[in-house]
């Protein structure tokens, strides 16, 4: 039980690494939206190249983010199973009840 516990942690720490940057998060939303090469995702930032590549990577460390290749390009979306797992348990390990959300809820401070 001590290492399936000490690996959750380590999955926990890169996972949440790879959330915890503002670029990182609104690759994600794109993500969210279709899957994307690193060409395409440099479109929406300022960064170059290696720094979106950068982030990528993190976020793939962390499980965020999984890859397939298509043909010479490589193209990322985001791992919904696994971010649904990781934040299943995150969750249930401070009591709350997670239940699969059908429709997006506003955050809060949100425009309607």
């Amino acid at each position: 039980m001590g290492k399936e516990h000490g690996a959750m942690e380590g999955r926990l720490r890169a996972c949440f690494e790879g959330l915890a940057d503002f670029h990182r998060l609104k690759m994600i939303d794109l993500l969210l939206e279709r899957e994307m090469n690193v060409t395409a995702l440099c479109a929406h930032f300022t960064m170059r190249q290696p720094s979106v590549s950068h982030h990528l990577a993190v976020l793939k460390k962390g499980g965020v983010v999984k890859t397939r290749r298509n043909g010479k390009e490589i193209l990322y979306s985001v791992n919904r199973k696994y971010l649904s797992s990781v934040m299943t348990y995150y969750f249930a390990r401070f009591g709350f009840m997670v239940k699969e959300i059908k429709d997006p809820v506003q955050a809060p401070g949100e425009a309607p």
